[in-house]
Formats: structure tokens, sequence, C-alpha cells
């Protein structure tokens, strides 16, 4: 299956995609369109993002201080209908 899962905040969008990384599945963090990391799958990137660890955006946002959900299943899942 391929496609992102996405939170919309006040602060911004965040993505969560699934990519083709160096001939890997890979998957990255976004916010507003701003990779903030590549991570070997979509909880994994959850988790960072949770925890403060992950680049930091350019516009400053303190990511931990975002009231974001900490399950996958609690954002929004858009299937790419282009694969």
């Amino acid at each position: 299956m391929s496609g992102y899962w996405f939170c919309e905040t006040a602060q911004g969008e965040f993505r969560i995609a699934m990519t083709r990384w160096a001939g890997r599945d890979r998957v990255v963090l976004f916010y507003e369109r701003e990779p903030l990391g590549c991570f070997d799958s979509a909880e994994t990137a959850l988790d960072r993002l949770i925890h403060g660890e992950t680049y930091k955006p350019s516009c400053g946002l303190d990511l931990r201080r975002l009231a974001l959900p900490t399950r996958l299943s609690d954002w929004v899942f858009a299937a790419d209908t282009h694969a």
C-alpha cells in the first residue's frame, strides 16, 4: 500500500509519506513540505516526532510543545491513487 498519513494543526500540516529512497522503501516526515527526517517505518517517524528527535523546522517551531496524536491510527491516511 502506498500513500501518506497527515495531521493538520493550527501551526501547519505534518505528513508521514512512504517513498523509495536509495533503492529501499523509506518513510519521510514533513512539516509544511519541509523534510524533517527519513525513517524505516511510519511508526518510527511518528515516535521520533512526538519525542522531539527529528530535524527542527526552519521556522523555529518547537515540535515538543504540539499536541499531536501519538498513534498513527489517529492520523488521516490518504492512499496514493497513482501507484
